[in-house]
């Protein structure tokens, strides 16, 4: 455990020539990007497949998707009280460990359910095959899109305080490209061989590959390092010239019992959730709702390069903002942008419907990515971060674990995405007049 526990092992962050919260920018965007195969991006380039091996039709594929992303939302909480306790170093390994574990299972899972159908048969091999993708999209998205993504994205927040926007907004342009190109990126490498040995390569990186990585450059918080928040302090204890010395403002503190009874917390969540469950759901059907526009499979794929691009503009722009204004603005943003890339949806076989859903759900996700790692600190301090993100990326992942059968239950009464779409599009309405009641100060009552 001493490996975890020693930040100056194997080297001393605080030796570095510059602020090492900057090789924390890089290890928290290699973090969060390669857990991509937990997030919907990544597992929705392999639905038609899974769809394929398992015998199992969009709908009950989508709910063993949303069995298994509920299950890790029940334990995302107690993970971001591990986070506190133990810190992004330790969590990190444990983190990409168990989703190399998850992704070789899933490049399995058509053997795997061999093998069980020819032991256990008094039961049905629709019911094994749901129950064994319940159970690896809960490993999947409990160790992908919630521990790694959950303890690189924390331990960021802790290492900035007046500079903590410009160091989301840096780390967001890569995040942003990472993610939005990595189902095009997915696909190119499933058509170079399979989609089975895709997951094995994906395997190994992240198991040894990210490990390693992690276990080398994560720290938890600079404090631990002898460092402060924003730079260095040096031999004669004055403060880097780089630092901004204006006088420390008194840290927040509030627990995360206190941070579940403030109206700020549960504005600023539901409307990170609404994004997390209206993103997943068309990720997760992107194919299917392309197929339904009339478009192929590699155009739909395509659309994530100009969606990164605009989400990397936005992503930046409101990080700089975040430092000089309240985030309910932008959080008011997040949800209108949401709602006209959501609605634009109903007409994505033209041109301007296309263009409205790359600008809008783009837009969307700049803002999130700004927002998901500037608000907890912001309004509630670092000491309780890892226990208030748990709950807040809980919330999160059990909002995303609604999205996907929603819309397959859509599609299968009505035979289109319509409706879900609408009402999708209806939902980030109702945040959007809400936030404007967010005070300054978390524990100011909206009314």
């Amino acid at each position: 455990m001493n490996i975890f526990k020693n930040p100056d092992f194997p080297f001393s962050p605080r030796r570095f020539p510059f602020f090492y919260g900057w090789v924390i920018v890089v290890a928290s965007v290699v973090g969060t990007v390669m857990s991509t195969p937990g997030q919907t991006m990544g597992v929705g380039v392999f639905t038609d497949f899974l769809i394929t091996a398992t015998g199992l039709n969009r709908l009950t594929l989508s709910t063993a998707y949303m069995v298994g992303t509920i299950g890790s939302s029940l334990i995302l909480p107690f993970s971001g009280k591990l986070l506190d306790i133990k810190g992004a170093r330790f969590v990190i390994v444990l983190a990409t460990l168990g989703l190399g574990v998850s992704l070789v299972i899933l490049g399995t899972v058509e053997i795997l359910l061999w093998g069980i159908t020819c032991y256990i048969t008094f039961i049905s091999r629709p019911v094994l095959a749901f129950t064994l993708m319940a159970l690896v999209f809960l490993l999947m998205r409990q160790f992908g899109q919630g521990l790694m993504a959950l303890s690189s994205r924390t331990m960021l927040s802790k290492w900035f305080d007046r500079k903590r926007g410009l160091a989301v907004g840096i780390s967001g342009i890569f995040i942003s490209f990472g993610f939005s190109g990595s189902p095009l990126f997915l696909d190119w490498m499933i058509r170079q061989s399979s989609w089975q040995t895709t997951c094995f390569q994906l395997a190994v990186v992240s198991g040894v590959g990210v490990s390693l990585f992690g276990w080398l450059l994560f720290r938890d918080n600079p404090e631990e390092c002898g460092l402060v928040m924003d730079g260095v302090i040096n031999n004669e204890g004055i403060a880097d010239s780089a630092v901004d010395l204006a006088p420390p403002i008194p840290e927040i503190e509030i627990t995360v019992v206190e941070a579940r009874m403030t109206y700020t917390f549960w504005v600023f969540n539901i409307g990170l959730c609404l994004h997390a469950l209206i993103l997943t759901a068309v990720i997760f059907h992107i194919a299917a709702l392309g197929a339904e526009a009339g478009l192929e499979r590699s155009r739909v794929f395509a659309l994530f390069l100009p969606l990164s691009i605009v989400s990397v503009i936005t992503n930046l722009v409101s990080g700089w903002l975040s430092d000089r204004m309240q985030l309910k603005y932008l959080l008011i943003a997040n949800m209108a942008t949401l709602f006209i890339g959501t609605l634009a949806m109903l007409n994505l076989d033209t041109a301007a419907g296309m263009a409205l859903t790359v600008l809008g759900l783009g837009m969307s996700g700049g803002f999130f990515g700004c927002l998901i790692g500037v608000t907890w600190p912001r309004y509630f301090g670092r000491k309780h971060l890892g226990a208030i993100s748990g709950l807040s990326m809980a919330s999160m992942v059990f909002a995303s674990a609604i999205g996907p059968p929603l819309f397959g239950l859509s599609q299968s009464l009505t035979g289109k995405y319509d409706a879900s779409v609408w009402v999708s599009a209806a939902l980030p309405l109702v945040i959007f007049f809400c936030a404007l009641l967010v005070k300054k100060h978390p524990l100011v009552s909206a009314s």
